[in-house]
């Protein structure tokens, strides 16, 4: 006991003390959502309310209002009730971004890079990274409101080492396959220097403009070295060893000529407009269901109004489809339908339903005048010659709709982990992680799965690299905007450090690996990356179950987040 802590001050009971926590609404509003374990069960819904922590992760749903108000928290079944239900909806959810992925988004990727003949590596690193990231970066940008930069740069971290340790392991369990270094090697060197350089950059708990400069000029240099790269591999006539053959889903090798004129499929020429829009809207032929398995029979029956709906907003392009999937009809529907949804997602809770009319009837207005366009210069029978910018649509138009989905997944994992009362950095770089991850795991399984590996490798590795770069970047510019000021304060959280130290760790271990394997991609490669990411989630447990401390900036309370404790306490 202190001196200074007399007999007197202990009868007096005068001795330095905090507020009970069911008192905890005379704190601050921002004091943590998970302090709701603390508060009486009456009052939960109270907390929830005047928390505004605890709506920080809402999307279009309040699931902690839900949970903590809606329902009777008291009442242990229904309580456990409401959170199988949120599983539930969690897996539902899964599913049908697992279905876009599968259906539509591969195919799309697909035939743009083989459109632009991209090689296989190029396009994992850009076409893919940037159709998967584009959630992700854009998710995080509700985060800078708060400052929370602890919990969007162990997200991005975390995402980081999950990535290229256990999603590239992934790729190789699959199938072994061999490495080009021309591409690999650039981007595993560039993703040890970025792992050291943000890390500086957050440890010193102060970013400037310099800094974010910085992140952005990389991020184009990286770009640089990989098409000049890529462009002195043209010269040298190897390029062909990484060209996109196209496979159907059993990985066999097709002429995309075959579906690339009526002629060559079993189409009728003479069919009437009406027909060509149930040709499109038909979501599985007759035979295909009858041949297919009953659990199989019975998931095309439950994705029909889901395709239905993603047929009505975006494109098919596929190389397997009749003209590659071109139907004159639908593409006119979506350009009509997908600008009012994307306005409709994207502005009904930032601007008056009198401006959305407006911003609406334009929008009508230019697609109309668009669809003439389109009308006047494509046939029903032949692809128009805009057709792979067709196919960008698709790319983007499902990532933005997989993104929708992916927010309200993600939200109901923050709900899930206050409510089991995960700490914010081991849940940012673990559940959430693998919730941002999802098309990525989905996506990177299919290409492996039908012969394209080297895609799938190349944007574990170059994915990285985008989010960490342009995703801090893009929040730092909107934090110094809304902040007016060039200097930010910025934390890299207990965990920080830790993922940083896992990805450089990791990155030097496939190269190594890779180096003694002659650039094969062999299951040892794998099972080695498999063990360090099983490494990093014990690590991660230990630190969440307080068996070790994680290595950071955070590790004692310094009063910014934290402020229950009772005015005019005696500092010792």
């Amino acid at each position: 006991m202190d001196p200074a802590v007399t007999l007197l001050d202990l009868a007096q009971n005068s001795t330095p003390h905090y507020e009970a926590h069911q008192n905890i609404f005379v704190s601050l509003r921002a004091q943590p959502c998970s302090n709701v374990h603390s508060v009486l069960a009456d009052e939960r819904c109270l907390f929830v309310r005047e928390t505004e922590e605890c709506r920080e992760s809402m999307h279009y749903l309040d699931y902690m209002h839900f949970v903590y108000c809606i329902v009777d928290s008291s009442n242990l079944l229904l309580f456990a009730s409401a959170i199988v239900a949120l599983l539930l909806f969690v897996l539902l959810l899964g599913t049908l971004i697992y279905h876009l992925c599968v259906t539509r988004y591969v195919d799309s990727v697909l035939y743009v890079a083989k459109s632009w003949r991209l090689n296989e590596y190029i396009a994992g690193v850009t076409l893919l990274t940037y159709g998967n990231g584009l959630a992700q970066v854009l998710s995080e940008l509700k985060h800078h409101t708060s400052g929370d930069t602890e919990l969007i740069y162990n997200q991005y971290l975390g995402t980081a080492v999950y990535q290229v340790s256990f999603l590239a392991a992934l790729v190789i369990w699959t199938g072994s396959f061999a490495i080009y270094p021309e591409v690999i090697v650039p981007n595993l060197i560039s993703l040890m220097i970025v792992s050291l350089l943000v890390e500086e950059f957050m440890y010193d708990e102060q970013v400037g403009i310099v800094q974010t400069t910085t992140l952005g000029v990389l991020y184009l240099a990286f770009l640089g070295a990989l098409y000049t790269t890529a462009r002195v591999m043209d010269r040298e006539g190897i390029r062909s060893r990484s060209q996109i053959d196209i496979r159907d889903a059993d990985g066999k090798v097709f002429d995309t000529e075959l579906t690339a004129t009526v002629g060559n499929v079993d189409q009728e020429q003479s069919a009437s407009w009406l027909e060509h829009v149930w040709q499109g809207l038909r979501t599985f032929r007759e035979e295909d269901f009858r041949a297919a398995p009953w659990y199989r029979q019975v998931y095309l029956l439950c994705s029909i109004p889901v395709e239905v709906v993603a047929v009505l907003l975006l494109p098919k392009v596929n190389f397997a489809l009749p003209l590659h999937g071109w139907n004159k009809c639908l593409f006119i529907v979506n350009l009509i339908l997908f600008p009012l949804f994307l306005i409709g997602t994207a502005l009904v809770d930032m601007i008056s339903s009198e401006n959305l009319g407006w911003i609406c009837l334009g929008s009508l207005i230019g697609s109309a005048c668009f669809s003439v366009i389109v009308c006047s210069t494509s046939c029903y029978d032949r692809k128009p010659p805009f057709f792979t910018c067709i196919g960008l649509f698709a790319i983007f138009g499902t990532s933005y709709v997989i993104m929708l989905l992916s927010y309200e997944l993600i939200a109901i994992l923050e709900a899930l982990s206050i409510i089991a009362n995960v700490s914010s950095a081991s849940f940012a770089i673990t559940i959430l992680a693998w919730g941002s991850c999802w098309i990525d795991l989905i996506t990177l399984r299919t290409l492996a799965v039908r012969g394209y590996s080297r895609i799938g490798f190349a944007a574990c590795l170059g994915a990285p690299v985008f989010n960490i770069l342009i995703g801090l970047c893009t929040v730092f510019c909107v934090q110094m905007i809304r902040s007016g000021t060039t200097q930010i304060h910025v934390r890299d959280g207990t965990s920080g450090p830790t993922c940083a130290i896992y990805l450089f760790v990791t990155s030097m271990t496939i190269l190594l690996s890779v180096l003694f394997t002659r650039f094969e991609a062999r299951k040892s490669i794998a099972f080695c990356l498999t063990t360090l990411y099983v490494t990093f989630l014990a690590y991660v447990a230990f630190c969440e179950f307080e068996v070790t401390h994680g290595y950071g900036t955070d590790h004692n309370d310094d009063g910014e987040y934290f402020l229950d404790r009772v005015p005019g306490r005696r500092e010792h």
